[in-house]
């Protein structure tokens, strides 16, 4: 089964947290001002304007103008597979990356939602497997975007006992043929212990 996140209300997330990173230099730059301006009587609030607000409107702009489209094709180039025996998240703009996770290396699914996520009725899910290594945010994979994330969740949660039940029974089934050996094992014991006493 494949999956692909929802393009437009991803998108909007991404929109709403570039608005928010904005507005919050905005209010650090207004903040900056109003210190500098009235704790030091040489510099003027043209001057602030031209030295610094020119920097901060210009590096705001260049993020409006790259950081939608990056986003964009980012989105637009990520899917997810749900296989039999493992999960693969295909991502990547120029270099194109492959992730594969394995169900028996996974701990757990945990389902996110962000302040804008629930807003626009999706979900995130988090991966954790058990070796995560340096993953940022102690995950192995994530799969945002997910409309249907409640049933999506409740189904890799359930391949997850599956793929653990099978492997209890493999367990189970490995330990019954090693007891079955050892007690072969035991039985020739015997034999060679009868053997010996009789050879006395």
């Amino acid at each position: 089964m494949e999956i692909k996140p929802d393009l437009g209300k991803l998108m909007r997330r991404e929109i709403y947290t570039l608005i928010t990173i904005t507005m919050s230099i905005i209010i650090i730059f207004l903040s900056i001002q109003a210190l500098v301006v009235n704790f030091d009587p040489e510099v003027t609030n043209a001057e602030f304007v031209k030295y610094v607000w020119s920097w901060v409107a210009g590096f705001l702009i260049a993020i409006w103008i790259f950081t939608p489209w990056l986003q964009y094709l980012w989105i637009t180039n990520l899917r997810y597979s749900i296989e039999d025996e493992r999960l693969s998240i295909h991502k990547g703009i120029l270099n194109k990356q492959d992730v594969s996770i394995p169900y028996s290396a996974v701990t757990d699914f945990t389902l996110s939602r962000s302040l804008y996520e629930r807003w626009l009725d999706i979900g995130t899910i988090l991966v954790q497997t058990a070796g995560q290594g340096a993953q940022a945010g102690g995950h192995e994979g994530k799969l945002v975007g997910l409309v249907d994330f409640d049933s999506l969740h409740a189904v890799l949660r359930e391949k997850i006992k599956i793929y653990r039940g099978q492997g209890a029974q493999e367990l189970k089934s490995v330990s019954q043929s090693e007891l079955a050996g050892a007690d072969v094992l035991k039985s020739i014991l015997e034999e060679i212990q009868k053997i010996n006493q009789k050879l006395k």
